[in-house]
């Protein structure tokens, strides 16, 4: 890797970060995950509505939970969702298939912060979201499940370094201190423990032959250190929230909900009419609305400017894979992380036969590779490019990484916009007048956000939309216990507490995890 002035690269990519992120570009990668178009996908309303409740901005997986929590309550309430692109374009539409949550990574970090108690809330409500996903998913038509390839399986960590290994050993040790009933589902694994690894993963009984195997040989990899394992999920996201948009226009228990796609708002402007406070100007014309829900991720910042250097878009490159024959096809029980120094990739594998591997990461690789900081992944919403930097690494990681890898070649690559945040933790609540730049005055303010999840939105996102539902008909205060509503807040209070170039120092030279 070349030497790179490491100051230099932190200098730039906080400026980048800072800058106004803008709309969509209209013209991005087109992700496997979208191969087979939505039926909805380019719907449009005949004409825009002249005025609607909510207005949600956004129609990944947490607009259209949003959308979909507030019309299980309200079902005649006058609904719109607005999409820049295509239905389900964004970060849902192009990400890696992943609904995992490894409850130990932050679990010190947010317990020093906030406490035992909400470290612990935050932890049960990630750990909540696949649960989540099959119980919605099974209140829907019965294939939602099927084409969507919801799925649980073990949820296999690699780690190729010591010492990050090492580190992560011990924040497990300390998590399950709090939780330790959770101590037979959150396992490691070196040594020589053959039988039971070889049987927990169910792997060829040719490995049961050796007397003795290397951590890697036993979890079919080259060269891991160890391995940490524990449930988690796997799906087809843009299926799965496909599914739900449909439930909704085709129940016809929904009169006022509608879809309005390839719409981008341009600006939002105070009416000066009191029952709805909000002009959203799209480039279709304008929309009066009663409440404006942002859930637009990395783009959050270029209709709420008071996020700009607070929530901020960083590209991530995926590639859909095919694998030899040798290789094992368990996608219907498996999913990967690959953990390096700096740096980590992540898999999941089609249930299918066919075994494709969904690999996406190489960002780290991509950013300290030595080329032009312009063409650095933070701050960058072109995902109608790809990152070759990252690419040469993605496409080297199934041979080097894995036994019976040789022969995996890319079939697609897509690039995709995640949002992060200063503090590491999505913004789900309401937005104070100061950073909407946008005062319609007293009880009238009624703009919210669900953004930044940090490139684990699959471990938010659709109980992130239960919540800000819930808050949007009964207020921030009459949410129940499951949520942290002040850990997540978008208040002043919390965006002045952290620091961009922080922040940002610790994405570069961390991520050893």
């Amino acid at each position: 890797m070349a030497v790179v002035d490491t100051s230099r690269l932190l200098e730039k990519a906080v400026e980048r970060a800072r800058r106004d992120p803008g709309l969509p570009v209209s013209n991005p990668t087109m992700s496997s995950w979208e191969s087979v178009p939505h039926e909805f996908a380019n719907h449009q309303s005949l004409h825009l509505p002249s005025k609607v409740s909510i207005a949600v901005i956004g129609s990944g997986m947490t607009g259209i939970s949003i959308a979909y929590h507030l019309l299980q309550e309200r079902p005649d309430l006058s609904v719109t969702v607005l999409e820049a692109r295509n239905l389900i374009s964004g970060a849902t539409g192009r990400n890696g298939g992943h609904c995992k949550e490894v409850p130990y990574v932050d679990y010190d970090e947010l317990k020093a912060l906030h406490g035992m108690d909400v470290a612990r809330k935050i932890v049960r409500f990630r750990l909540a979201q696949l649960d989540a996903l099959f119980d919605v998913a099974g209140k829907l038509t019965p294939n939602v499940i099927d084409e969507s390839m919801l799925r649980r399986v073990d949820g296999i960590d690699l780690y190729f370094d010591r010492n990050a290994f090492e580190a992560m050993k011990i924040k497990r040790e300390e998590w399950l201190k709090d939780f330790p009933e959770e101590r037979d589902r959150w396992l490691v694994w070196e040594g020589e423990d053959l039988d039971e690894a070889c049987g927990y993963l169910q792997l060829p009984k040719y490995y049961l032959s050796k007397m003795v195997l290397t951590c890697s040989q036993r979890f079919g990899s080259v060269n891991a250190i160890g391995c940490m394992t524990g449930p988690a999920g796997a799906l087809w996201p843009y299926k799965f929230v496909g599914g739900v948009v449909s439930a909704l226009v085709r129940g016809r228990k929904h009169p006022n909900f509608t879809i309005e796609a390839n719409t981008p708002v341009e600006s939002i402007i105070i009416s000066g009419v009191s029952e709805y406070p909000y002009e959203i100007r799209t480039s279709r014309g304008a929309i009066l609305a009663h409440c404006v829900i942002h859930c637009t991720n990395g783009h959050a910042a270029h209709l709420l400017p008071g996020l700009r250097g607070k929530v901020f878009p960083v590209r991530g490159q995926m590639t859909l894979q095919s694998v030899p024959p040798p290789f094992p096809r368990v996608g219907n029980k498996q999913s990967w992380i690959l953990h390096y120094c700096p740096g980590y990739d992540y898999i999941t594998q089609s249930p299918l036969p066919t075994g494709e591997m969904y690999l996406g990461g190489g960002l780290l690789n991509a950013l300290l590779s030595g080329n032009a900081p312009e063409d650095m992944d933070i701050g960058n919403v072109r995902d109608d490019l790809q990152n070759e930097e990252a690419l040469k690494a993605l496409e080297r990681a199934i041979e080097e990484r894995f036994q019976n890898g040789c022969g995996a070649r890319i079939m697609n690559k897509w690039t995709g916009i995640m949002g992060f945040t200063i503090d590491d933790l999505p913004m789900i609540g309401k937005v104070p007048p100061e950073i909407s730049s946008r005062d319609p005055g007293g009880d009238l303010n009624n703009e919210w956000v669900a953004a930044g999840f940090c490139g684990n939105g699959m471990a938010h996102c659709w109980l992130a939309g239960k919540a800000l539902a819930e808050m949007v008909l009964h207020g921030e205060e009459n949410i129940g216990d499951w949520f942290s509503t002040k850990v997540f807040a978008c208040s002043s209070e919390r965006l002045q507490r952290a620091s961009l170039e922080e922040r940002i120092s610790m994405f570069m030279g961390g991520y050893c995890h």
